[in-house]
């Protein structure tokens, strides 16, 4: 305010030589009492000046007790930023002091705290961890729900399977197909008899045959306990030609297909001289018409003198 009092000073004498509008240089012929830029009558100088002084004069004042003011202020809120400061020094050391006088407290009930803080986080952990046990138990079940919804579609979808099914087995004759095998069992047994005689000195092979189980006694004993070492390979050859046997029977559905790997020693006996008299009731039984396009595949040591059968001879070893 008081530069631009200063300023007013120092630009009151100057005059305005151009038209503010067109830029044109102003002519001097216009009355001394009159503004020549608006031909308006001028008041006294005195008058026009002392109004700017005035009104200048009252800015700065005004302005001058606003900062006054604010100096004032600015003293309080100074006074008052010392004394919290000084309130804050205070706190913090009595603070301190607290907390030195705590410290034995705090190092007597840590001890205690701890454990009790152990505790507490094992007890968390095993409640979370049944939470999980929880979790899974429940996926479980309905995962076995689920299961069990597919299981009872399955055999909604599988019961007219299973009534033709249960029906078929209620129109099969266990006991005559048990016969059957009997008799071919035992056909083969009496080849061996015939072959050599008292080959088979125990009594006939029987089968007890059901819709789930089958069982095969010599006489009224199991076979495992009633034979021994070269019967049961003897017993063993008249299983596999009673299921041979059965070929021609359209409603055993046997393929007609027997392969047979017999070893060089069964339970500890050497059966290369055993060989031919076990696979000969197997040639007589396949001459028969009933049986044409039925095939035999055994492996064997020797097999020598054999009529009737083809025999390849195999000299490369396969090692496993």
């Amino acid at each position: 305010m008081a530069r631009a009092a200063d300023a007013g000073d120092i630009l009151a004498d100057l005059r305005v030589t151009h038209c503010p509008a067109c830029d044109q240089m102003l002519k001097t012929a216009h009355a001394p009492d009159h503004c020549f830029v608006c031909h308006q009558h001028l008041p006294e100088a005195p008058e026009v000046e002392g109004l700017g002084v005035v009104r200048l004069r009252f800015e700065q004042d005004r302005l001058k007790g606003e900062l006054k003011e604010a100096d004032d202020l600015l003293d309080v809120l100074r006074r008052d930023v010392e004394k919290q400061a000084s309130e804050a020094r205070s706190a913090e050391e009595t603070l301190r002091s607290i907390e030195v006088e705590l410290g034995p407290a705090r190092q007597a009930v840590a001890a205690i705290a701890q454990a009790d803080v152990s505790a507490i986080d094992i007890a968390l952990g095993q409640a979370a961890e049944r939470a999980k046990q929880m979790d899974r138990v429940t996926a479980a079940l309905e995962l076995g729900k689920a299961l069990t919804d597919q299981v009872q579609a399955l055999e909604e979808r599988m019961r007219p399977l299973s009534d033709k099914v249960d029906e078929a087995l209620r129109a099969i004759d266990f006991d005559a197909a048990a016969q059957w095998l009997e008799d071919g069992m035992n056909a083969y047994l009496g080849a061996l008899n015939h072959e050599r005689p008292l080959t088979w000195k125990h009594s006939r092979v029987e089968i007890d045959l059901t819709r789930s189980t089958v069982s095969f006694r010599i006489g009224r004993k199991k076979w495992q306990g009633a034979l021994g070492g070269t019967d049961t390979l003897y017993f063993l050859m008249a299983y596999h030609y009673g299921l041979l046997s059965l070929s021609p029977r359209s409603q055993t559905h046997y393929p007609g297909l027997a392969i047979i790997d017999v070893p060089g020693e069964f339970s500890g006996e050497s059966i290369g001289d055993k060989e031919n008299f076990i696979v000969q009731p197997f040639i007589d039984l396949l001459k028969d018409e009933p049986f044409e396009g039925a095939q035999l595949i055994i492996t064997g040591a020797s097999f020598t003198g054999l009529i009737g059968v083809n025999v390849q001879t195999q000299t490369h070893v396969h090692v496993a």
